[in-house]
């Protein structure tokens, strides 16, 4: 799996030290995750399997309804459902058939492996953007991150994500360093599974590419055919979702109809409700005396549940935000892209380590990638090249996608792996300048026979 499209091509030149320090890293971080199976159990799963309280059992149960009856459900296993895209229910349910019911250690030591396989993406990437030195500090960056070990204990849709946007982030790079035809549609395949697991990523993706074709001034013809081809491939990977939807709910519904509930919630600063006493807006008596939706079906029908929860974001930003534009401003943009980054996601205290130093390993991951971002700007035009600006773009454009909804650390998690890159051209150029200085001051020192 490894060495899938051309990466055993890439690290066949390495040299021997190289595999070898790469191999251990692997080898550490899937030690660590063992470690973590057992110290923590299943610490990791919050949700109750009797209540069906939480994403993740309710991503089991939905796996088992699937294999049941064939239905894809999830609030309610009665109902079908366009909450959530299907990727991580099809995952769990082939665990389930294989494995039983309860597959959970199995799926978990499947996650290990899978975010093994994610670091040798990381480094396949540093070396296509930076240098080997670069993707060795960037991948064993990434392997001791404490939320990189954690994610592999969760029944959640992060590792199955984080690896298929890695691949898709790794042929993205080829396709824009060569221009390749055959690299994009690889790209976009991976861009198509992706979505069956985080719909964001279908715009977020594509934006970063636009801005650095923009940069290596691509003519338009190049960005239409590129463009058409990947939009093509994801459509294709789409199009049994989209037409099971269609024949369904009568309705063309691309991805999820779920974005009402984080919507609202993320109209609120800081995500206090409490507020809502003082307002007093009525939301129920506004919608059923001026749209035509069933109201008292709120609760129980997931689609009812959408449209209300959006027309109660609408009538918010009506009622309250327009009133302070500046203050929702700010909350809209510095404030939720702090809530996104604050903290790492990390739902358990990893191997009893304090929750203070995990947020400091967190904080200098970040602050690290930023510094190695503004060297890239100040070290000369060809470190300005539109490709090594991709992993920040893809940033950006993750960023954005989710302002206008609830954000936390979770939906960063796939992403933190681009300041891991920068981060780790910054520690390889102060290794390298150090390193050349102390070289000149010995000749200095001796002469240059020494």
């Amino acid at each position: 799996m490894l060495f899938w499209f051309q990466g055993g091509n890439v690290i066949k030149g390495e040299s021997k030290w190289v595999k070898i320090v790469l191999l251990i890293l692997l080898c550490i971080y899937i030690t660590l995750c063992g470690t973590y199976f057992v110290f923590h159990g299943n610490e990791g799963i919050r949700g109750s399997f009797e209540n069906f309280d939480n994403d993740d059992v309710k991503y089991l149960r939905s796996a088992w309804t699937l294999l049941e009856n064939g239905r894809f459900t999830y609030k309610d296993p009665n109902a079908d459902t366009v909450f959530i895209m299907p990727g991580i229910t099809v995952v769990l349910a082939a665990f389930v058939a294989v494995f039983g019911k309860y597959p959970i250690l199995q799926f978990k030591i499947f996650q290990a492996l899978l975010g093994a396989a994610c670091l040798y993406m990381i480094f396949l990437s540093g070396k296509k953007l930076f240098s080997t030195g670069a993707a060795l500090i960037a991948t064993g960056l990434m392997a001791f991150y404490a939320p990189s070990i954690y994610i592999t204990g969760t029944l959640l849709t992060e590792v199955c994500f984080y690896f298929l946007f890695l691949l898709t982030f790794y042929h993205t790079i080829n396709a824009l360093q060569t221009k390749r035809m055959k690299y994009y549609i690889i790209g976009g395949i991976f861009l198509g599974f992706s979505v069956l697991f985080r719909p964001p990523v279908v715009l977020a993706l594509p934006m970063a590419v636009l801005f650095v074709w923009i940069i290596k001034k691509y003519k338009f013809m190049e960005m239409l055919k590129f463009g058409s081809a990947v939009v093509g491939v994801v459509i294709v990977i789409l199009s049994p979702w989209i037409i099971r939807n269609a024949v369904l709910f009568k309705e063309f519904i691309p991805l999820t109809k779920s974005s009402g509930n984080p919507a609202f919630q993320g109209t609120f600063i800081n995500y206090d409700r409490s507020v809502e006493q003082s307002e007093n807006i009525d939301y129920y008596d506004i919608i059923k005396r001026q749209i035509d939706i069933d109201v008292d079906k709120y609760g129980s029908d997931e689609i009812v549940d959408n449209a209300v929860e959006s027309q109660m974001t609408r009538i918010r930003f009506d009622r309250v935000i327009k009133k302070q534009p500046i203050k929702y401003l700010h909350w809209y943009t510095v404030g939720k892209t702090i809530m996104n980054f604050k903290n790492p996601f990390l739902w358990v205290v990893l191997f009893n380590i304090s929750v203070e130093k995990l947020n400091k390993q967190h904080f200098l991951l970040l602050i690290s990638g930023i510094v190695g971002l503004i060297l890239l700007f100040i070290t000369g035009k060809k470190n300005r090249d539109g490709v090594k600006l991709f992993p920040a773009f893809c940033v950006l454009f993750f960023n954005i996608s989710y302002l206008p909804f609830y954000c936390f650390p979770r939906y960063m998690f796939p992403i933190i792996f681009c300041f891991a890159l920068y981060g780790a051209y910054f520690l390889n150029k102060t290794v390298f300048w150090c390193v050349r200085s102390m070289k000149k001051g010995v000749i200095r020192l001796f002469g240059t026979t020494c």
